[in-house]
């Protein structure tokens, strides 16, 4: 970069989450001098409130439950097995401290200079963060979402966020969650795994609404079968507090229900962090839905400021807002640099894991687009009867005459792992015959994709 400029950085990034911390690198390889505001830990919420330390403790529930319920019929004696949920915090809080230790070395690695402290515009080109006044000449806000505040009828006592309960150290024996989104889901599973009686609610008709519809109704029966109660298009009335027992009042279907509760998730949808940032000062647009960019570019109606991630009011997913945070260092810094927003992979962490890629039967239908679907169910895939994970499917949606693929979505153990695979293939415009003549290792649950790109192609082997 230029060292006649009058600005103290060539590029400053509001919020140290994946999105922010990953521009800021980007940027910094390019030659900008670098900054980067954060009012809390480096890594943001996907490594201090989310992704991560969400997965640790799932992965530990998971573990406890496998072991408890089929040590058995691995020839093991589990004996007097005890899940202690506060070791399990314990070795979550180790997991996010290694990481954000690690994204600590990279800001140094790189030169990046840090600020700690909440960001506030002074005007387009100036913030201010706690005593210290920084110009830049492009400025990328990374701030990011936050939990939704929700307030119910009755007594609140035992409502937790989806923030709080990451330190719950005991396990509940009635365990509510109102919310049948991701977050909803995945902590209902930890739960269960360690014994809680589990209801999720759900306003809506059905619960992880952007995925597709065949999936989700497998994944529901296979909740339903391991004891964990899902009831939607539900109400929530009042939390009714009597004799020192709680119940959530709701009402579903025309009927009235009342689900104990011990503890009680409020898990209903996330918004965009703008707290302190003023952006009014530095005329930027924004609402309540955050900040709006071009999904291209990422430029805000001010031309040198960029909006990435959660705070520009599009797709919440962490891995997202990294990609973004690439495109608007580059695009800032004069690099030709795009985003591929038809394949952006989600994951859901239950058991089995359901990933997805590309558009679903569903959306592919309201597309119009001829389309026909080829499902591989994972009964058929040797690694899966091992592990004793069969229930689910590989569904590939395509075009019969063109080979083009629309979408993949996964249902299996290790779903998640998988799905880098499909948006790869999607991302390259792979024909369902390309993903089938690639040879898959064996015994492996992604050959299952391979299995369902055979079908695809008209030339099905094990089935």
């Amino acid at each position: 970069m230029s060292e006649t400029s009058t600005y103290d950085f060539d590029v400053i990034v509001i919020g140290g989450g994946p999105g922010g911390y990953v521009a800021a690198i980007r940027a910094a390889q390019l030659g900008a001098r670098t900054a980067l505001a954060e009012r809390d830990r480096l890594g943001g919420t996907c490594l201090n409130k989310g992704c991560i330390p969400t997965k640790s403790l799932l992965n530990s529930a998971e573990k406890f439950y496998e072991t408890k319920k089929n040590a058995g019929d691995y020839g093991i004696d589990a004996g007097l097995l005890k899940a202690d949920l506060a070791n399990f915090v314990v070795k979550k809080n180790q997991a996010v401290d290694r990481l954000v230790s690690g994204v600590t070395y990279l800001m140094k690695k790189n030169n990046i200079k840090v600020f700690k402290g909440t960001a506030a515009f002074v005007d387009e080109h100036t913030i201010r963060v706690g005593e210290d006044r920084i110009t830049s000449d492009k400025i990328i806000i990374a701030t990011g979402s936050q939990v939704r505040d929700i307030t119910l009828p009755g007594d609140m006592s035992l409502c937790v966020s989806s923030n709080e309960i990451l330190n719950t150290e005991k396990i509940p024996e009635n365990f509510v969650v109102i919310g049948g989104g991701v977050v909803g889901i995945e902590l209902a599973s930890v739960f269960h795994c360690l014994g809680s009686k589990v209801t999720v609610l759900e306003v809506m008709d059905d619960i992880l609404l952007p995925f597709d519809r065949e999936l989700v109704a497998i994944l529901k029966e296979k909740l339903r079968r391991d004891g964990i109660t899902v009831i939607t298009s539900a109400t929530v009335k009042e939390i009714r507090t009597a004799e020192g027992k709680s119940r959530v009042v709701i009402e579903s279907g025309g009927k009235e229900q009342a689900p104990a509760a011990d503890l009680i998730l409020l898990a209903a949808g996330r918004k965009p962090c703008l707290d302190g940032l003023q952006p009014e000062k530095a005329g930027l647009r924004f609402s309540e839905k955050g900040i709006p960019a071009d999904p291209d570019t990422m430029q805000t109606n001010v031309k040198n400021i960029f909006a990435i991630g959660d705070v520009a009011g599009g797709i919440q997913l962490a891995h997202f807002a990294s990609a973004q945070g690439i495109a608007a260092a580059e695009q800032a810094l004069g690099v030709k640099s795009h985003v591929n927003l038809k394949v952006v992979p989600s994951c859901v962490y239950t058991v089995p894991e359901l990933s997805s890629a590309g558009m679903t039967e569903e959306a592919t239908k309201a597309k119009n687009l001829p389309y026909k679907v080829a499902r591989f169910p994972m009964r058929g895939n040797g690694k899966s009867v091992v592990a004793g994970e069969t229930d689910g499917l590989v569904k590939l949606i395509y075009n019969e005459e063109s080979g083009e693929i629309f979408g993949i979505h996964i249902l299996a153990e290790r779903a998640a792992d998988i799905i880098g695979e499909a948006a790869l293939a999607l991302n390259m415009e792979l024909t369902a015959a390309e993903i089938a003549a690639t040879i898959h290792p064996h015994p492996t649950v992604c050959e299952a994709v391979m299995e369902a790109a055979h079908i695809a192609s008209g030339s099905p082997i094990h089935q």
